[in-house]
């Protein structure tokens, strides 16, 4: 059978979806064709609902799949029921709908309850897939509406239109064990453009060794589809093996196919959401990684509470150069009681510490515009991070995932902003949570400008005379000009701070002052001594290019 997979990716950050390459891998394996739209402006052209609908139409698929965050949600929906309203005028009858991503899988009743889809996925779904799609291939439609990890439309009450769906129709099917990662095919690279987006990304390429969380933080998925498990399989958590790992010369060869097919294959990102956790696992990847001379550099995901001093050191024998941490808020109260990270200012510093003291460049997330933070709260973010001295760190707006136990915290305390939550796309540019106008716009200053209100506040934060950082004198200004700002002259003056904070950074760096510049994004605060020796890299293979191109 043909299988049509859609991911739409629209005004958000571009990347390479893991779920639906190995979902489609799962699927030629077993003997199906896999296509994707994928739905990206910054892989022009983007189809029209019309182009879309005319390649549905040539090619015949059996199943079209989408796959969804909650900001992308309600373009996949919207799509998929034009598509149903456009099979109706033309008579024809239209591909099985199915939908599944973190969203689904967090609130799959509220889904299947919009009425548009025929199959709802839970959790991880490679097998399950396979198995639908030769179910809805044989025909059987008892067997169909009874495929487990799905909510499927009984097989004897479908409505004669969708638009009649209503929750008597459909039934939930239990999920099925996590499917076992050390015996899975490699990731469809070919599903996607890949060359264009590794392009797009500077060459970074992103592959997992692990799957699962130990952890049940609030804003984050890994807690509700835990608790899925174990109610539908009635297994403790110790017993599910959630928390699964690749053997080391699997992901090795993952790393080769990718460097023999592609071109500019530079970094590699473990997008394992704690690649350090077990250290057996970590050591023992670094130490094959080490002698298999792939000689890429690579970055991974750590725990602030979880880095052992033998996997720093491993990372940085084996090529890492950046370990990335969620540190999320400055404030222990909100990390412990809003976030449900217990974790000490000290857990934070001693990971920077051990991190840095390896050679591995340290990289923080952090998220602005928390439920239930205080005004002076998050500015213990600001306080946090100019003490820190990490390597950078990247901040985003925090943002509401739909069944997670923060979204509960942000009804509750009567934050969400339903109209907002509608248009909004990503968690970096905007927030759909409402504090009130004084402060949504001290949370769009801070998210815009925070490298510039670290630098202002070194001094204070750190305890020490303003002239031994002599940033701070420089960066200050800058910050109270943007406090002062009214909220007409500050969405003037927001485009402007990209080439503001480059002159800055530039006088800076002239003058040998530590700080922090927006690099790479918008969104991203790097040290200089980091940017500035990247900066002299970059410069080296430019000359070294003009030289090689010069007549001899």
């Amino acid at each position: 059978m043909r299988v049509l997979f859609v991911y739409p990716n629209l005004n958000t950050q571009m990347g390479f979806n893991q779920g639906l390459a190995m979902i489609s891998a799962f699927l030629k394996r077993a003997g199906h064709e896999t296509r994707l739209v994928n739905l990206n402006e910054n892989l022009p052209p983007v189809p029209t609902r019309e182009e879309i609908l005319a390649e549905i139409r040539a090619w015949n698929p059996g199943v079209l799949a989408a796959s969804t965050l909650s900001q992308q949600y309600a373009e996949a929906r919207d799509l998929v029921a034009w598509l149903r309203n456009r099979y109706d005028e033309l008579g024809e009858t239209p591909p099985v709908f199915v939908v599944g991503g973190v969203h689904p899988s967090m609130v799959p009743e509220q889904v299947m309850g919009d009425g548009v889809w025929d199959h709802v996925a839970v959790g991880e779904c490679e097998d399950a897939m396979v198995d639908l799609v030769e179910r809805i291939d044989g025909g059987d439609a008892e067997l169909i509406s009874s495929c487990s990890n799905f909510l499927s439309w009984k097989s004897n009450a479908r409505p004669r239109h969708y638009s009649e769906r209503t929750s008597d129709n459909w039934k939930r099917n239990p999920v099925r064990p996590f499917p076992n990662i050390s015996i899975m095919p490699m990731a469809d690279y070919e599903l996607f453009d890949t060359q264009r987006i590794l392009d797009s990304k500077n060459g970074w390429a992103g592959l997992i060794t692990s799957r699962g969380c130990p952890y049940r933080c609030t804003y984050c998925l890994n807690h509700e589809v835990i608790d899925t498990y174990r109610a539908d399989l009635k297994a403790p958590v110790r017993e599910l093996n959630f928390f699964r790992f690749r053997h080391p010369e699997e992901v090795l060869d993952e790393m080769r196919f990718l460097l023999n097919r592609y071109e500019r294959v530079n970094t590699f990102i473990m997008d394992d959401d704690l690649f350090t956790q077990n250290v057996e696992h970590a050591v023992n990847f670094c130490k094959a990684y080490e002698e298999s001379e792939i000689n890429v550099p690579f970055v991974v995901n750590a725990h602030v509470k979880q880095l052992d001093e033998r996997v720093a050191n491993a990372l940085k024998s084996a090529g890492c150069t950046i370990l990335k941490m969620g540190i999320e808020s400055g404030s222990p109260r909100v990390r412990k009681e809003v976030l449900q990270r217990p974790m000490s200012d000290n857990d934070i510093f001693e990971t920077v510490r051990l991190a840095e003291t390896a050679g591995l460049h340290s990289s923080g997330f952090v998220m602005v515009g928390l439920p239930g933070e205080t005004h002076e709260e998050r500015w213990e973010t600001v306080d946090l991070l100019a003490r820190l001295e990490i390597g950078r760190f990247r901040s985003s707006m925090f943002y509401p995932f739909p069944g997670t136990g923060a979204f509960k915290l942000s009804v509750d305390g009567g934050f969400i902003d339903p109209e907002k939550v509608e248009r909004l796309t990503d968690f970096t540019e905007s927030s759909c949570l409402d504090f009130g106008a004084k402060e949504n716009l001290f949370i769009d200053k801070l998210a815009v400008c925070l490298p510039w209100f670290v630098n202002a506040r070194m001094a204070v934060a750190r305890g020490v005379d303003e002239k031994t950082l002599p940033a701070v004198a420089r960066y200050a200004p800058l910050m109270e000009r943007v406090l002062a700002m009214g909220e007409s002259e500050w969405e003037l003056f927001k485009p402007e701070v990209r080439g503001i904070d480059a002159e800055a950074a530039a006088a800076a760096a002239a003058a040998g002052e530590v700080h922090y510049a927006i690099k790479f994004n918008a969104f991203m605060g790097v040290r200089d001594d980091y940017y500035l020796a990247e900066e002299r890299a970059e410069l080296r293979v430019d000359d070294w290019v003009t030289a090689a191109a010069l007549p001899k």
